[in-house]
């Protein structure tokens, strides 16, 4: 990584664990966006398993109630979604050793082919290298083991983007280039896996309707874009700019709430045995 993509990961990290506490509140779209990838993985004997880009376990705990594994080991650069993840382990009664990590993709310290089944859940997108990171992932598995990818599709949130446009801040800018930069359409998803020399099982997109409080949709982007902003704006502007954003939602927004389109982009793979 050079030093530009390595500052990258480190402010998504810093970002993810100044937002850590509200992400679950924040992000209930992407609980049941775990949950579906979860459930649409094959049925195997996943005793180990893998999650990359944990953040609070949201995959990893529907891993472990759908296959009861022996040992999960969670990855994430953040050390406040980290940390937020271990509260629940304390909370729960799952028999499942769990070991944390905080660390990037591409230097998990993971030794290959040691794991039946390897997650990552809404944090694909902001690896900065998507191939190298898949490589990372599929090199973790043991032959015949799974991974389930789940990111942000191509042609989402432009209701968003339309709203951005009459906003006057220069986070504009930041904030609208990033959803060219994580967004991937199923081709694209299609090469990372076979470049890794993975089989692909499944990949499709769920596009859906939704239409929420504009209150709701802000709160999911401060949590989730929080490491957009940090390095080039202040506490002050960061709220100016959310101030400036909200007043154009609660314009733009109808009697059912503010409309936006939302893409899901899931990607099953196998490792050949």
């Amino acid at each position: 990584m050079n030093e530009h993509e390595l500052r990258a990961v480190a402010d998504v990290g810093e970002g993810f664990s100044s937002t850590a506490k509200d992400y679950d509140r924040g992000v209930r779209f992407n609980i049941a966006g775990g949950q579906r990838l979860v459930m649409s993985l094959p049925d195997g004997d996943h005793r180990r398993v893998l999650d990359v880009g944990c953040g609070t376990g949201l995959a990893s705990l529907a891993m472990m109630a759908r296959f009861h594994p022996d040992h999960v080991t969670g990855v994430d650069t953040s050390r406040g979604m980290l940390d937020e993840f271990a509260a629940k382990l304390h909370q729960s009664d799952a028999q499942v050793e769990v070991e944390l990590k905080q660390a990037d993709v591409l230097h998990m310290g993971i030794a290959p082919g040691t794991y039946d089944a390897v997650v990552s859940t809404m944090a694909f997108h902001w690896f900065p290298d998507k191939a190298g990171a898949t490589r990372a992932m599929g090199d973790a598995l043991r032959p015949g083991g799974v991974l389930g990818v789940l990111c942000s599709g191509r042609h989402a949130e432009h209701e968003f983007r339309e709203v951005l446009a009459r906003v006057d801040h220069p986070g504009v800018a930041v904030w609208d280039a990033v959803f060219d930069a994580v967004q991937r359409d199923i081709p694209e998803m299609e090469e990372y896996v076979r470049g890794a020399g993975l089989e692909p099982l499944d990949i499709w997109m769920e596009r859906r309707i939704r239409r929420v409080p504009p209150a709701e949709y802000l709160e999911r982007m401060r949590v989730v874009t929080r490491h957009l902003f940090q390095a080039q704006f202040n506490d002050d502007e960061i709220a100016d700019l959310h101030a400036r954003t909200a007043a154009e939602m609660h314009a733009a927004a109808g009697a059912d709430g503010f409309e936006y389109t939302f893409t899901k982009l899931y990607a099953i793979a196998r490792k050949p045995a």
